[in-house]
């Protein structure tokens, strides 16, 4: 047998004994004897969950995910058109997809590389290396936000090999290594940085679930934002005293020559992408500054963050420019609908209400194993060691997977003392990005 024959073989051995491991997790666990506070109910409960986490972590995520969904049904966690209602038909399920392909649309047109030139081409950068590589690094940021980790990651390093060639840099300079490691960090931690993007939805989506309250996400961007822009300083003060590269060379770029090719020119349809992009980002944000009894205010409450997205979606596509649909679906789906996302949520939010129903006693278990390590009044060690614990392991479990499996454990914790959940949320959701960079 040849090598590659050997090789195909182990890995079908070791596929199907995950398999068979996953199902054996799902059952064995739903059938122990429920120590207390836990109930019959909870342990089913907590077996479905172990299994499919173990399935995400091992096998994958969408076909895990619908076995799950299943395993609620038959044994009896949830009813069918319940479980339906809250999985697939949940308006965080729905809002995601078309979240997606707003995404989609705006990296289809170009705003990307525009959004990264303009804030790296102001005036105040010139002859400032470290302001410039601040400021380049915050664009990257806000780019990872606004897109994805993998686009941000290519637009600025393209554009930072573009800096290195009129610089005169070459590889193997300490400037360069340093900033491709910057580059990637600042764009693996922007993707956390907006609560409607695909990871913090998925995570923030699972604790509103399970809590039955809501995350305000204005208050949770100023506290992402605030903590990102301290991260990109620590990063520039470790590269300034620590690694200490020769910035001698960018000290003389002339940042017109960035944009020497008309990137910072946007035609007709670009300028209304950008205009859909702030209409979606200030309609999401809002609730949050305006009145509560104003009319715009109001008209947003009624059809909800998922409405916003259907609206902004619905009105790029109704939009004609030169006889074609400034928005075409199917290409967008195709492009840019991550549906592991969208699997894995469908089975997070239903089974979320059993964890935190009193009939399952989950809650109360987790207390019993939370209390003596972290005691009644520990809000912040509480918060910093689950989101340590959060980049640690998400090297070797999916990010929203574990976001989403830690949330039951900031419900319980927070819900007993009385504590606000945004802090843990936020550094979790911070956490499984950060160490991923």
């Amino acid at each position: 047998m040849s090598l590659e024959k050997k090789e195909l073989s182990t890995n079908s051995c070791r596929y199907w004994l995950h398999t068979l491991i996953f199902f054996a997790i799902m059952i064995c666990v739903s059938h122990i004897q429920p120590p207390q506070p836990l109930t019959p109910l909870g342990m089913k409960v907590i077996g479905i969950f172990l299994g499919v986490l173990y399935a995400w972590i091992f096998i994958d995520i969408i076909w895990p995910s619908i076995a799950g969904l299943l395993a609620m049904g038959i044994l009896g966690v949830m009813k069918p058109v319940e479980l339906l209602n809250k999985s697939f038909g949940d308006p965080i399920v729905v809002m995601m997809l078309f979240i997606f392909i707003f995404c989609a649309a705006i990296s289809h047109y170009g705003l990307s590389r525009f959004i990264a030139l303009w804030f790296i081409s102001r005036r105040f950068v010139q002859g400032r290396p470290w302001i410039f590589t601040y400021t380049f690094l915050a664009a990257v940021m806000l780019l990872g936000g606004l897109t994805s980790g993998t686009p941000a990651v290519l637009i600025g390093w393209s554009l930072f090999y573009g800096v290195c060639e009129i610089c005169g840099y070459k590889k193997g300079d300490g400037y360069p290594t340093m900033m491709i490691f910057g580059v990637v960090f600042a764009a693996q931690f922007g993707m956390s940085i907006i609560p409607f993007k695909s990871v913090p939805l998925a995570i923030i989506g699972a604790y509103e679930k399970i809590s039955h309250t809501s995350i305000d996400y204005a208050a949770y961007m100023i506290m992402a934002l605030v903590g990102g822009f301290v991260l990109l300083g620590a990063f520039i003060l470790v590269g300034r005293f620590l690694f200490r590269p020769d910035m001698e060379k960018l000290r003389a770029l002339d940042i017109s020559r960035l944009a020497a090719d008309s990137s910072l020119t946007l035609d007709k349809v670009q300028k209304l992408a950008l205009f859909f992009l702030f209409a979606l980002l200030g309609l999401m944000l809002a609730p949050s500054f305006l009145p509560s009894d104003f009319f715009l205010t109001r008209c947003i409450k009624s059809i909800g963050y998922t409405g916003i997205c259907m609206l902004i979606v619905m009105c790029m596509r109704c939009i004609r420019i030169d006889g074609k649909s400034m928005l075409p679906v199917k290409t967008m789906i195709d492009k840019g609908v991550s549906w592991e996302i969208i699997f894995l949520l469908a089975f997070v939010f239903p089974i979320s209400g059993p964890m935190s129903d009193p009939a399952s006693g989950i809650t109360s278990f987790f207390m019993l194993l939370l209390d003596p390590l972290f005691g009644q009044n520990s809000q912040i060690l509480f918060a910093v060691t689950l989101g340590l614990f959060a980049a640690c392991l998400t090297q070797f479990i999916n990010n929203s997977a574990l976001g989403a499996a830690l949330m039951p454990l900031i419900y319980s914790y927070c819900t007993a003392n009385n504590f606000p959940p945004e802090t843990s949320v936020i550094l979790v959701v911070m956490g499984v990005h950060l160490w991923r960079s």
